[in-house]
């Protein structure tokens, strides 16, 4: 008899596409799982993109977060995504559709769903089935996020409309900030707050590179990361500095025309998560400067590894920093990421140090444990 499955849904790889924290949240679920219940792997099957045409359409096995699962792409994704013309999450409800049969959903399968456009598709293939969704930001204003969905008014409304849809009939909902939690229990009382988990780093004390500070930023190129002002910041700021910019987007060209060929500000594009981890190392602070965000997953990679952050306080962010201890909060204006830059290096040792005690709250395994126990109501693994 077949043991119940678990099936993951989201619009990554599951190993290194696209850049961010939501793709490297799922690896350390998976790294949890390798190591507590390693005779399960044959008992996951990992549905998604990729950028690899060669891959979709066919159950292959793939190497991920110390493992190996059954992998099956639906849909192809560019690894350019300044140039995306197309959903990517539309395309892949179409290979939901399109190879419904190899995913093969039975009714005892739990449904884990980290791309809410799934839903729709799981409930549709199999009514009725179990259905888990992790929230990775609140669906309530999700609309103004997705660009595909901006000059679309009726689209939109109707996408919202969903949002509240999935929300409600999910047989339970992760989030990660308590703000959600309590805005989603006016829908669904089975919503569970547990927060972004990261694989906490040795301690390493960590000393200013003070002959040239190195600022750093890892994420999408988009309207609401608001990278100009940090760009801005870099190129104004009154000592010798310099600006890693991490990642890809439709804002990149944009971007690049702002900081008009400054020698302090380096476009490196979409990386492995390997080299961010590397380019955290190397940085002295992480800047981000978002209009919207749940808690980011760079924010608690960056604080396991001792690293400072600028911050304006948006979404779950404040559950995650202490502003004066490990980081500073700014309102996103050139003037205000100055003032956190100067306080920052003026006791940057403590800063750091504060960083990376703040970071052993989000063990991966603690709070994955949660997560699973939640999820075994249907696996009974």
């Amino acid at each position: 008899m077949r043991e119940n499955r678990l099936i993951f849904y989201d619009t990554c790889n599951y190993r290194d596409y696209p850049v961010g924290g939501q793709v490297t949240s799922i690896k350390n679920f998976l790294s949890f799982l390798s190591q507590e219940y390693p005779e399960h792997g044959k008992d996951v099957l990992l549905v998604g993109v990729s950028c690899d045409a060669e891959e979709v359409g066919k159950i292959i096995n793939i190497s991920t977060a110390g493992a190996e699962y059954s992998f099956l792409a639906v849909t192809q994704a560019s690894t350019d995504l300044s140039k995306v013309k197309k959903s990517l999450r539309m395309e892949y409800v179409k290979g939901l559709w399109k190879y419904r049969k190899l995913i093969g959903i039975s009714k005892n399968d739990c449904n884990y769903i980290h791309t809410p456009e799934a839903f729709g598709a799981v409930r549709m293939l199999r009514p009725g089935s179990v259905c888990y969704v992790f929230s990775h930001g609140t669906y309530l204003n999700m609309w103004q996020r997705v660009r595909f969905f901006k000059k679309a008014p009726l689209i939109r409304k109707a996408f919202q409309s969903f949002l509240i849809h999935v929300i409600k009939k999910s047989t339970a909902v992760f989030v990660l900030e308590q703000e959600t939690r309590e805005d989603y229990r006016v829908y669904n009382k089975n919503t569970v707050h547990v927060g972004n988990s990261i694989v906490v780093q040795p301690y390493v004390q960590r000393h200013l590179h003070e002959e040239e500070v190195r600022f750093l930023y890892a994420g999408r190129l988009s309207a609401v990361k608001n990278v100009g002002p940090m760009i801005e910041a870099v190129k104004s700021y009154d000592r010798t500095c310099s600006f890693t910019i991490l990642g890809d987007g439709e804002e990149r060209g944009k971007m690049e025309k702002l900081a008009d060929g400054d020698k302090r500000i380096r476009f490196i594009g979409a990386v492995k998560p390997d080299e961010v981890q590397r380019a955290m190392k190397e940085a002295d602070v992480l800047i981000m400067n978002s209009t919207f965000e749940g808690i980011p997953m760079t924010i608690l990679e960056a604080i396991s590894q001792g690293l400072p952050v600028i911050t304006t306080d948006v979404g779950g962010i404040k559950e995650v920093l202490t502003y004066g201890k490990d980081s500073e909060v700014t309102d996103g204006s050139v003037e205000r990421i100055h003032t956190a830059m100067d306080k920052i290096l003026l006791d940057y040792e403590a800063y750091a140090k504060a960083a990376y005690d703040k970071s052993l709250q989000f063990d991966y395994r603690k709070v994955n444990r949660k997560v699973f126990d939640v999820l075994n109501e249907s696996l009974h693994w």
